[in-house]
Order: C-alpha cells, then structure tokens, then sequence
C-alpha cells in the first residue's frame, strides 16, 4: 500500500457526489476515434452534458477485455494515426477549458513502454487524475502505483464478480480513488445488467470495500443507470453504448455533438438516488 496519500479532482468529484445524493457517470472514449479531431470535439459535449469522468481510453493493438465494439474502435483508431503522444495533447487542450476529472485507460504496454515516471509526469503536467492499466494485477501494482501517487496521481484497479472473497482485503489495503467493478464474466457490451445480477456481488464488495465502486460492462441505457443506481453503486461507467452512438450519428450524417450530447444527457437524469 503506498503511504503517499493521493487527493486530486477524481476525489473531490465523489465527495461532490455523496454531498449531493446521486451516482457519479463516467464515459469511455476510445482517443482518436474515429479521428483525432472527433475526439477533440466531443471531449468538451461530454463534459457539458453532464458526464462527471472521462476514462480516455489509449488504443493498443491486442484488446484487454474489450469486446467487439471497443476493439473496433480502438482499431480505426490507430488506422488513423492515433498516438499516445496526441492522447496527452488532447488532455491538455481539454484541460484548458474544462475540469472534469480525467484517467487514461488502457493496457500496460504503451505505459510501461514509455516508463512509468514518465507517464506520471506527463500525466501531472496534461492535467489527468491517473490511469487504469486493465492488465496489471494489484499484487503487482506497488510500484506503479507509488510512482503515481508521487504526482497526486490514482491508480484505478479493477474487481471481477470471480473474486474471491479472501483477496478483497487487499483492494482495501491497496486501492485509491475507486474501483472499477466488471459486472459480468465477459467482454464488454456483449451482456445484460440486471438486478439479480448485480446486488449481491456490489453487497459482498460493500462489506470489504468503502472505497467509491463504479459499475461497468452492460451499461447502455438509462434504465440501466437506474438499476445500478438503485442497488448501490457509487459510480456507473458506460463505454460501449457510447461508441455505438458515435458511429451510429456519424453513419447517418446526424449532427454528432447534439446525438451525443442528448444520449448523454439521458443518462444523468438516472444518476440521483431515491431517498
């Protein structure tokens, strides 16, 4: 567990959240998708429509849990030249004229490529709040993670319903920020949420963790915001759902900003809890 104690805008979003009595929304976009320019477009429409964390996902050639949506993108992506290089560059144009909190997501490749301490730096100086790196286990994450927490940065983990119940103690020890909660055994966009589906394994998480829990995978429509809402997550995380409506506005010719912006706008209607 790293001693150095992180506090950045990823922090202050969910205690703005718990002041407020509603669910946080967090949106995958895969950068560069389908070009560079969409991207630094549609950053800013996110952010306006009520989306209250961006996961800027770094497209890598071999998908880490992605399903067939993810993978697509992630791949038009570096078709289209996208690097990590330009990931920073929109962050930090986004940054400029926005404060929604952002992480960059990915596989560990293109971080541990670059070395870590100089990710961190160039994540502290772009205005990120830190990264999820899908496939780097927490038993080996120390390092990573105090190289983050030395730039304020969080390193997000992940938590599978196939956890076993003994390792939870360890997210406890280990995880900042929050933790990204798979709801299903799968890829993500391939399956359903549902109630059954997900209360037992937030309640189980809920009785190790007090860390904020953001809910992924499956999350597509409004309905589904409220049912991860109404069974206790703090956070629900939509990515697929939100690529769809991206390539579905731009194959129509339909005015992309407004498509996404009122599909996102649909969403955060669900966010507030019932008291």
């Amino acid at each position: 567990m790293t001693s150095i104690a992180v506090n950045n805008r990823l922090d202050t979003l969910f205690a703005k959240c718990r002041a407020e009595n509603r669910a946080a929304l967090i949106l995958y976009l895969t950068a560069g998708f389908p070009t560079a320019a969409h991207t630094r477009r549609l950053l800013p429409v996110l952010a306006e429509a009520g989306c209250d964390l961006v996961e800027l996902g770094i497209p890598f050639s071999d998908p880490i849990a992605d399903g067939p949506v993810i993978q697509r993108a992630s791949a038009v992506a570096l078709d289209a030249g996208m690097t990590y290089p330009q990931a920073l560059d929109m962050m930090s144009e986004f940054r400029r004229s926005h404060q929604t909190p952002v992480i960059f997501f990915g596989a560990y490749n293109p971080f541990l490529y670059r070395g870590m301490d100089q990710v961190a730096d160039d994540l502290a100086k772009a205005g990120a709040e830190g990264i999820l790196a899908a496939d780097l286990p927490l038993d080996e994450s120390g390092e990573v993670r105090d190289v983050l927490a030395s730039r304020n940065l969080h390193l997000v983990t992940l938590v599978a319903p196939t956890t076993p119940e003994r390792r939870l103690a360890s997210f406890a020890d280990q995880c900042t920020g929050f933790i990204y909660c798979i709801s299903y055994k799968g890829t993500t966009g391939t399956q359903e949420v549902t109630t059954d589906l997900i209360s037992d394994y937030l309640g189980r998480l809920r009785r190790h963790l007090s860390i904020p829990l953001a809910l992924g995978f499956g999350i597509k429509r409004p309905a589904d915001v409220r049912t991860a809402v109404d069974t206790g997550a703090d956070a629900v995380v939509v990515g697929t759902a939100l690529i769809e409506c991206i390539e579905k506005a731009i194959a129509e010719g339909a005015d992309l900003e407004k498509t996404v912006f009122d599909y996102v706008s649909s969403l955060t209607k669900e966010l507030p809890r019932r008291r």
